[in-house]
């Protein structure tokens, strides 16, 4: 049996790991873009990101557990029934939020994000070596990505589109590439003429702060949900009679709360 001093110390472990796995993925992808240098970040956003939102749904599993059982914890076979899913967690932690009068849902954006992570954590992480030995199951993670950072594209304001348009057309006609390709492709495997790739690499930039503020969107019931649970499980142990074995968990995550002005300008975030 874990004494309680132990398990609150990995409780804030995990509270720990798991807030530095969304915070850096969070920055990645903030980061990230179509170019040579910049494309790789996606897979660090999305292999972060991934880690970081099972943990979180996993935390609101243990603490509800918990506080349905008397203050004990889920056996390991328990938890790991759960899975790896994390629509599927999703689900599970909408559900739970539900318990306690929170309102917990994704829009289309937000849903098509869980989508992708969801399936990067169950396997699409591996699409390029799958795909060189000929066992591919998922589909390109990075495609997938693609269809969220085009959501987002189209989401800027129509003036914003036209003037990267504007500005990419200017710059192919000053360096007289206008009918020359690019060398590389798109993140999605598609060829690019050097204007469509001017374009995309800037607006791709001005999306990836909608995207980061999709993700903390996302993040931002949990808080709430967090400290329910935390302050309902310190009232159970004091029913009991038992030593506080459980930190207020959300204390460890207060970027979920960071206002949208703030993240649509937040450049990185660690």
């Amino acid at each position: 049996m874990i004494v309680f001093e132990e398990e609150y110390r990995l409780l804030s472990q995990e509270g720990h790991l798991t807030k530095s796995s969304l915070l850096a993925g969070l920055d990645a992808i903030r980061r990230a873009n179509i170019d040579d240098q910049g494309r790789g970040l996606f897979y660090s956003g999305l292999f972060e990101l991934s880690i970081g939102f099972e943990r979180l749904m996993k935390i609101v599993v243990v603490l509800q557990h918990k506080l349905e059982n008397e203050n004990r914890n889920p056996t390991n076979k328990e938890l790991r029934g759960y899975g790896h899913n994390i629509i599927d967690l999703y689900k599970v932690s909408c559900s739970i939020a539900n318990k306690h009068n929170i309102k917990m849902e994704c829009n289309d954006d937000q849903q098509q994000i869980l989508e992708v992570l969801s399936s990067f954590g169950t396997g699409s992480r591996y699409y390029n070596l799958d795909e060189i030995t000929n066992s591919a199951r998922h589909e390109d993670p990075l495609k997938m990505w693609s269809d969220v950072i085009n959501s987002h594209i189209w989401d800027l304001k129509s003036h914003i589109r036209a003037k990267l348009e504007q500005n990419a057309l200017t710059y192919v006609e000053q360096m007289g590439a206008g009918t020359s390709w690019y060398h590389g492709r798109n993140i999605d495997g598609e060829l690019m003429m050097i204007s469509e790739y001017h374009y995309f690499y800037h607006a791709t930039e001005k999306a990836n702060f909608h995207i980061a503020w999709s993700l903390i969107s996302i993040m931002y019931p949990f808080y709430s949900l967090l400290s329910q649970l935390s302050h309902k499980l310190h009232d159970l142990s004091e029913s009991l009679d038992l030593e506080q074995a459980v930190p207020y968990m959300y204390e460890f995550f207060p970027f979920f709360l960071t206002p949208k002005k703030s993240v649509l300008k937040r450049k990185r975030w660690v």
